[in-house]
């Protein structure tokens, strides 16, 4: 049997053990590296961003980096091919390069009401065989409201069918290509947070005025995405023969709601997904943007060892690790201004300290902040990427 290829020559273990371990809270032979690469990718190797949307083009270029910049452990993606695919992963009216924008223009996201109150209460009825697909349902009402090019009904249902078939089939020879490498795969598939869906699609006022009017509802609409969201996953991480997914939490942060409102309406949603997965063996990635300082204590009720939080530079990652290092792996934290305006060795010695403190027994993913900045220097990438076999390996 052919032995997987190591990403460095002193590794013990292969990347796949090694991510496993971080998440379990164990002590794997050196820290591993995930950066999140996206339109860095297309400044590097001289693309437009609506290059990104044509595979090959985006997979070149990222095998192009592992080579000339890493190698790294994991395979941190958040890319689909399909612009309208987004917008079921990340559920939001949205602008895009190549498109409504110019190529080398960013996506932006348009804040919009794209879901009523009445859907609270059609969401949270769903009784049968429909209560297990909710999830699924409230895309086919959301998805042609926010794309004139899917239309309503039985049309509709096989373009998304399609689509996502399509989507799937891409991903998975993409995951292929990179585990031949020795790289681990983070996640087989991902969706936003069911408060935060809520939150991106009535519009950041009227979600605000529903959190005072209508807070029993929009409690029963976010806990009857859960079970569709295991379903799907279980299938998915099947299909995918990863078993791993990324849970998008764009509006749960201290920026945008109180402790208690992420307590009481958020988070048991959050956490009975995290636990049903971790039953099947599925561990949970969580993308936190924001500042998360006040609920770090909240998330001490998930279950040891079942998931992942990656902050983004607004949490303090130091305190992360002190409140929850002993039960969530921390992922991160090297912030996009110092990889933009740094220098290689200033980046070199801030991963040298959060090797050393955050990694500290284990249960540690060394990081970009969220994403890799579009103008980052590559210099300061390569320094990060360098830095887990300079400092990384806990038996030195």
């Amino acid at each position: 049997m052919k032995s997987e290829p190591k990403i460095f020559e002193a590794d013990t273990m292969t990347a796949e053990q090694r991510l496993r371990a971080a998440i379990q809270i164990q002590v794997p032979d050196r820290v591993p590296v995930a950066p999140l690469i996206y339109y860095f990718n297309a400044n590097y190797n001289g693309m437009s961003y609506a290059d990104l949307y044509d595979p090959g083009k985006y997979n070149r270029g990222l095998f192009r980096m592992f080579e000339e910049l890493g190698p790294w452990d994991i395979h941190y993606h958040i890319h689909v091919f399909d612009p309208e695919m987004v917008s079921l992963f990340n559920p939001m009216k949205m602008l895009d390069a190549g498109r409504e924008l110019p190529p080398d223009v960013p996506r932006q996201f348009v804040e919009g009401e794209f879901i009523y109150p009445e859907d609270y209460e059609w969401l949270s009825g769903l009784k049968g065989v429909a209560s297990a697909l909710t999830y699924e349902a409230f895309m086919m009402k959301l998805l042609p409201r926010i794309w004139d090019t899917i239309p309503e009904g039985a049309g509709g249902y096989v373009k998304v069918i399609l689509m996502v078939v399509k989507t799937l089939f891409q991903k998975i020879l993409e995951y292929r290509k990179w585990e031949s490498r020795g790289v681990a795969v983070l996640c087989s598939i991902g969706a936003e947070a069911a408060f935060d869906t809520l939150s991106m699609n009535r519009g950041i006022l009227e979600f605000a005025r529903d959190l005072k009017k209508r807070p029993g509802e929009i409690r029963r609409t976010v806990d009857a995405f859960t079970e569709s969201f295991v379903l799907f996953f279980k299938l998915v991480c099947l299909l995918s023969g990863i078993k791993r997914v990324i849970i998008a939490l764009h509006r749960t942060s201290n920026d945008f709601i109180s402790p208690t409102t992420f307590k009481e309406l958020a988070f048991p949603a959050l956490k009975d997904l995290v636990e049903r997965l971790g039953e099947s063996g599925i561990e949970t990635f969580m993308h936190c943007d924001g500042n998360w300082s006040e609920n770090l204590e909240i998330l001490r009720e998930l279950p040891a060892g079942r998931a992942i939080m990656q902050c983004d530079g607004a949490t303090d990652v130091f305190r992360a690790k002190e409140v929850l290092g002993d039960r969530v792996c921390i992922m991160g934290d090297v912030k996009a201004d110092l990889l933009v305006l740094g220098s290689p060795t200033e980046v070199d010695e801030y991963c040298h300290r959060l090797i050393e403190e955050v990694g500290k027994g284990g249960g540690f993913i060394l990081g970009s902040g969220c994403e890799i900045p579009p103008n980052a220097k590559p210099e300061n990438v390569k320094a990060m990427l360098d830095s887990v076999a300079k400092y990384g390996y806990y038996d030195r």
